[in-house]
């Protein structure tokens, strides 16, 4: 039998509330145990309460839900707070502050709140989910995609020197969800500012979302990324992010590579997927192809890194102890399709060691 997950809910709409809560007794094991107004009324109640996540909303009086979150953090630096936005520039913006601030989630609220089963549907996709993710060890039943990994697969695999100094990598794609902001910064921080290759980056987040993102990501790294448009070029050194609800390949044309846009169907509920990317990888780069799987929640990427690695590309994944969620990069891991499995703090020099010098003729000389 389940055990208990005690919820608290923040947030100053009462219909707010109320629609989480409705959503919540749908999930025998989730129980509300408090209904804050205020991050202050939450953070005041967490001694009493007791709860083993908290839902918390952005914008509150008196206390809005990124000050509530650094003041949860210092009584308890590992309670799970998710955090619960708008799909607005001001909820994304806030939203990226509080994960900043030590939140550990965020979820979307519905968009179609008038239609109560239309959003009660959104909440059971979206936000129990995470509920469910980062109270796994409160469940007897929790056996999570990807969790049980060989002792082998959560350490740097060993290769040798002529491995290491193979620099043909022509282009990188990487794949990320939970805990990206921080691990894409980390990453591209370590890479020099004029970098050999393109680099394409799935990060699992809405509309609005990526564009912020991107923005961050340029003045923490100093390299110029942004929100991919349908039809850019790959040059050394673009850094482009697929937009929220759609998936992004690499396309090669008569004048060279370029991204493409599409909203086909979601792959592992997601879009963008990492799968499209990694797989268009394969078939424009081949063997010149690099994927890189970070920190995230659930399997997307087990199907391109097999693709990937089919065509001679290679496959380096994050490691468990450097992970927020060691789902992605696990299942990745487990399946044998990763050739390194790196700590954080050591990708991008691995990344460095393996892009060549010969480039820009892989991205501009179209295939016979």
């Amino acid at each position: 039998m389940n055990k208990e997950i005690r919820v608290m809910l923040c947030d100053d709409s009462a219909i707010m509330r109320r629609l989480i809560k409705t959503a919540l007794d749908l999930e025998p094991s989730l129980k509300v145990v408090c209904e804050a107004k205020h991050g202050r009324e939450a953070v005041d109640q967490l001694g009493e309460t007791r709860p083993d996540i908290v839902v918390m909303d952005i914008e509150m009086p008196v206390m809005d839900g990124v000050e509530a979150v650094r003041e949860i953090r210092k009584q308890n630096p590992s309670l799970p707070v998710i955090m619960f936005s708008s799909l607005t520039n001001r909820g994304a913006e806030a939203s990226l502050d509080a994960i900043a601030a030590g939140a550990t989630d965020f979820a979307t609220k519905p968009t179609g709140a008038g239609h109560i089963q239309q959003a009660l549907e959104s909440l059971r996709r979206d936000l129990i989910p995470k509920l469910l993710q980062w109270t796994a060890g409160k469940r007897d039943d929790f056996s999570p995609s990807g969790s049980a990994v060989d002792s082998a697969a959560t350490t740097s695999y060993e290769s040798t020197e002529a491995e290491d100094t193979r620099a043909n990598v022509a282009a990188v794609a990487i794949g990320v969800s939970t805990g990206g902001p921080q691990a894409l910064s980390k990453l591209l921080s370590g890479l020099p500012q004029e970098f050999a290759a393109p680099i394409l980056i799935v990060q699992h987040m809405p509309p609005v979302f990526t564009g912020l993102l991107a923005q961050r990501l340029s003045a923490q790294t100093g390299h110029n990324v942004r929100e991919a448009v349908d039809g850019d070029p790959l040059t050394p050194g673009t850094v482009l992010i697929a937009p929220g609800d759609h998936h992004m390949i690499a396309c090669r044309e008569r004048d060279g590579v370029h991204v493409r846009l599409n909203q086909d169907p979601p792959e592992n509920s997601c879009r963008p997927s990492v799968n499209p990317l990694f797989q268009s990888l394969a078939k424009c780069f081949g063997d010149q192809s690099l994927g890189i799987v970070l920190t995230g929640m659930g399997q997307d990427g087990s199907r391109g890194a097999k693709a990937l690695k089919s065509c001679g590309g290679r496959v380096f994944v994050q490691d468990k102890e450097t992970s927020i969620v060691w789902g992605m990069p696990g299942q990745v891991a487990q399946s044998g399709f990763a050739d390194r499995v790196l700590p954080l703090d050591q990708i991008a020099s691995h990344v460095i060691r393996v892009v060549g010098s010969g480039v820009r003729e892989s991205l501009t000389v179209s295939s016979s």
